[in-house]
């Protein structure tokens, strides 16, 4: 039976997996958005998507021009 998790979901999930088991930690900078693509098998554009959602959730932050880092945890 073929997994029907949208894509964006996936990407969404497995960084969140990254940052709860600690394999991403706070500072940590992510991939770019074409190399996370790639590693996920989605578009681009997807993974734009999925890293708004991670962004609205507080786990990641962008920086202009910098990337886009793991957020320092909620205190």
């Amino acid at each position: 039976m073929p997994d029907r998790t949208p894509d964006y979901q996936r990407v969404i999930d497995g960084i969140t997996q990254l940052i709860t088991s600690g394999q991403l930690k706070p500072g940590d900078k992510l991939p770019t958005y074409a190399q996370l693509a790639d590693e996920y098998k989605v578009s681009v554009t997807t993974t734009q998507a999925a890293l708004r959602l991670l962004r609205e959730r507080g786990l990641i932050e962008g920086h202009q021009g910098k990337g886009t880092y793991v957020s320092e945890p909620a205190t």
